[in-house]
């Protein structure tokens, strides 16, 4: 599907440049990226499995929930490097941060942003959940206009995550 392959494309894009902005200036080891277990949260109701990318998909809701492990960072780190400079190349409109507990007492920083694409206006949601060596992203996007269904189950799908279940 167009829509998945643009949002993947840009999903890694933003990925590589996190990666390398958290490891410039540091003494520390290179971060590194792979698939998170998916079990590490609930998914909403309606989304599954795919195979198009790591983590879950509603195809009746064109919503997606993309899931990386980063290793060799922290969560705090990552959002310190989502700067303005990086907003404005990717095209996001920054509508709130926020801090996160989940029900397991994981931390994390959320970002909520907005973009267009094709005309649309979608949401996208920048979640990173962890500890000082490791980190679960969430890469939440849907259209800005289901906003009212999607944001209270995907905002309950966070509140799940494990990341004792990071590998």
């Amino acid at each position: 599907m167009k829509f998945n392959f643009l949002v993947r494309t840009r999903f890694f894009a933003c990925g590589v440049f996190l990666i390398v902005s958290v490891a410039n200036g540091s003494a520390q080891k290179m971060p590194a990226t792979k698939n998170a277990n998916t079990n590490i949260i609930t998914p909403p109701i309606g989304f599954d499995t795919t195979s198009a990318f790591n983590g879950y998909l509603s195809m009746q809701n064109s919503a997606a929930i993309m899931m990386l492990q980063l290793d060799n960072s922290n969560y705090i780190r990552i959002v310190e490097a989502i700067d303005q400079d990086y907003m404005d190349r990717n095209k996001l409109i920054l509508i709130s941060k926020e801090d996160i507990v989940t029900l397991s007492g994981s931390k994390g920083k959320g970002l909520t942003f907005s973009f267009e694409l094709n005309g649309n206006t979608f949401i996208r949601k920048m979640v990173f959940i962890g500890n000082t060596k490791k980190t679960l992203w969430l890469n939440i996007t849907y259209p800005m206009d289901l906003e009212e269904l999607l944001s209270e189950p995907i905002d309950n799908s966070i509140a799940t995550a494990n990341i004792e279940l990071l590998d």
